[in-house]
């Protein structure tokens, strides 16, 4: 018996200690990010499936989006603090999907102002959080939804540390009802969280395709060098190319069956849109994706 409490015992401790085991990928001279899996979040990945990123603003760090718990949070700051050891000046949210911004509690005990978009409410800081019901409670541990202390409705311009940051808030449903992208006019580095999925298929459920679409011709607009997106690991000019064929052929295929007069029921097996079958969780999200742009764009031509 004691020897099986020992062996129970040394198996817990070496998994907290062997953690998420983040390493940060430098994309631009002043930019680290930790790339996560293009999955949904599980008990193997623990919540590490988004993409987070420390900017060097000189005199300190700037965070964009949390993580999915305070001990991914502690552990990105512990790692970045070996990179170069700076305080926090500031952490931004880009949307209020939990796996984004649970890490903010970590930030919040040390006094770092927070940052998200304007539509944070009671019910995104309501218990169980989606990633409580699907990571090993071992590594959800110490995580208390808080949420930013500013919120932000509209595009604004700041000065933090040696660094211009540019707001872009998209108002109009896109991604979420509310998605807020950082741009480092200095650097020129995007930001975008989850307006920009690449390696993997997006969510279409809580937001609007025809407003995501808006939103990436307005991202297109800003004259960046690098951009990272809330999941998948391109970065380079290349790092819009599919979520805008995507959500591209998605409206155009599903607006043209609908033309034909193509059922909901039958929606899903006439706009399959084979060139994407062989992209992460097209099983998992294309389907989904189909029958809300369907009920959408039926809701805008009526």
């Amino acid at each position: 018996m004691k020897k099986s409490l020992l062996l129970l015992f040394v198996s817990c401790m070496t998994l907290w200690a062997q953690g998420y085991g983040l390493s940060p990928k430098q994309v631009a001279p002043k930019l680290y990010c930790f790339f996560g899996a293009v999955q949904v979040p599980n008990a193997e990945n623990n919540g590490n499936m988004v993409n987070t990123c420390y900017i060097d603003a000189g005199s300190g760090w700037i965070v964009f989006d949390s993580g999915p718990t305070y001990r991914y949070a502690k552990e990105a700051y512990e790692t970045m603090h070996n990179v170069k050891p700076q305080p926090i000046l500031a952490v931004f949210n880009s949307h209020v999907h939990d796996d984004h911004w649970l890490g903010n509690g970590f930030y919040h005990a040390l006094g770092v102002t927070i940052y998200g978009p304007k539509n944070f409410s009671a019910e995104h800081l309501a218990t169980p959080t989606r990633i409580e019901t699907t990571v090993k409670p071992s590594f959800y541990k110490g995580t208390v939804p808080v949420a930013p202390d500013r919120l932000v409705s509209a595009p604004t311009t700041m000065k933090i540390g040696d660094l211009t940051l540019w707001l872009l808030v998209f108002g109009r449903p896109a991604h979420t009802s509310c998605d807020m992208a950082l741009f480092v006019s200095d650097e020129r580095l995007l930001l975008a969280g989850d307006l920009v999925f690449n390696d993997r298929l997006p969510s279409l459920r809580d937001g609007s395709l025809s407003g995501w679409l808006d939103a990436l011709e307005r991202l297109k607009k800003m004259r960046w060098d690098v951009l990272v997106g809330g999941h998948g690991y391109k970065t380079g000019e290349d790092a819009m190319v599919f979520i805008e064929a995507y959500l591209g052929g998605l409206h155009s295929q599903v607006k043209a069956a609908m033309e034909e007069d193509v059922e909901m029921g039958e929606i899903v097996q006439s706009v399959g849109m084979p060139e994407f079958r062989d992209m992460a969780l097209y099983d998992v999200l294309h389907g989904k994706n189909v029958i809300k742009a369907y009920e959408e764009l039926e809701w805008e031509s009526e």
